[in-house]
């Protein structure tokens, strides 16, 4: 199997995913932009575009003569690619010219996003152009959430059935606390700083549930050492209760997650959502908006408001400490869903589905 990829063995959850898969197929896989060699596990082959100095597309060019130069001596049975561009565009090229099936998987914002949201494959003319192009020309076109798919369903302008393929964390690189509530609580965040993101309404609701409750946000991530958020945390008076950590490598997180209560997550859009997967295993219960995977797992698991209602998230964030037992039991099958559907039960899902395509292709079904 040939994987092309934008440089995505950055993401834990992919780097998991594709070590899992080489114990099934023999991966190849071919990244545009360059990889930290240590993140890349022994169990399958990278290819790398070259350090020197030249256009992307001369380098584009050479990496797909080396996919086709290993073709050639070790036929791939299937092209997959992690998102659209370039790698979607190249795949699709690849595999018409060797004559193999294309799986493009779209693990973002490619199929597009709410209306008023001007972010993602869809806000940019000549990327929706491809987008389009990319998805009616490969042989499976896959999504990481059924929330997601809805838009890929709307927007992608194709008749083929779109897959749903969920990607799950290594829940066993998280130690689950059995933790209840106490004073003062401790909320924990994790993203850049993003419109996406939609950290105005945190810092908003976090300042509502300060006035009320004794307790301390953390965040975690990169880009909020900006006047505005400067700004925020002096007119909303909260300054002396959020603590910037700045970003923090995957394997700190577990620490940060052990000494939290709940993760507040306020983004407009999401899929998969690696941190409140990783906030599941660890035991903190999850208060986020209706996106991604909360959207689709529903309120059994967290606490779950309308995007950019700030008012409702500290209302039902208040709520949800004064009743403990609610508190736990929601702790408790959160835990108890991210441990059936892991990592494991992920893998076997793509393996299937992998399986799958490749013999239809040889049974001329694709």
């Amino acid at each position: 199997m040939g994987t092309l990829s934008t440089g995505n063995l950055g993401v834990p959850v992919m780097v998991d995913l594709f070590d899992r898969l080489s114990a099934d197929f023999s991966i190849v896989f071919y990244s545009f932009l360059p990889i930290d060699s240590s993140l890349v596990p022994s169990s399958f082959v990278v290819r790398q575009t070259v350090g020197m100095r030249m256009p992307g597309r001369v380098k584009y060019f050479l990496l797909a003569l080396r996919c086709l130069w290993d073709h050639l001596f070790s036929p791939f049975s299937l092209f997959f690619s992690v998102s659209i561009y370039p790698t979607g565009r190249w795949a699709v090229a690849l595999g018409k010219l060797v004559n193999r099936p294309v799986l493009v998987q779209l693990i973002a914002t490619e199929a597009g996003t709410s209306p008023d949201i001007s972010i993602g494959n869809f806000a940019i003319p000549w990327l929706k152009k491809i987008t389009l192009d990319v998805c009616r020309n490969a042989d499976v076109v896959a999504v990481v959430a059924d929330y997601q798919k809805k838009f890929a369903v709307k927007n992608l302008q194709t008749r083929k059935e779109i897959a749903v393929l969920p990607l799950r964390i290594n829940t066993k690189k998280f130690s689950y606390l059995e933790r209840r509530v106490s004073y003062p609580i401790q909320f924990i965040h994790i993203a850049f700083y993003s419109v996406l993101k939609d950290q105005d309404t945190l810092f908003a609701a976090f300042s509502k549930i300060a006035q009320q409750i004794p307790c301390h946000l953390t965040v975690i991530g990169e880009g909020f050492n900006v006047p505005k958020v400067h700004a925020m945390m002096k007119d909303l008076k909260i300054a002396d209760k959020v603590t910037f950590t700045g970003f923090v490598e995957n394997e700190e997180l577990p620490r940060y997650l052990n000494n939290s209560h709940i993760l507040l997550h306020t983004a407009l859009f999401e899929s998969g959502c690696a941190v409140i997967q990783e906030a599941m295993a660890s035991g903190v219960v999850v208060v986020g908006t209706d996106v991604g995977i909360l959207s689709d797992i529903g309120e059994e698991y967290a606490v779950i408001v309308p995007t950019r209602d700030a008012e409702s998230l500290a209302k039902k964030t208040i709520e949800l400490t004064q009743d403990p037992a609610r508190y736990e039991k929601i702790r408790d099958t959160a835990f108890e869903f991210i441990s059936t559907y892991g990592e494991e039960w992920s893998h076997r899902n793509y393996r299937d589905f992998i399986a799958a395509v490749i013999e239809n292709e040889a049974n001329g079904e694709t």
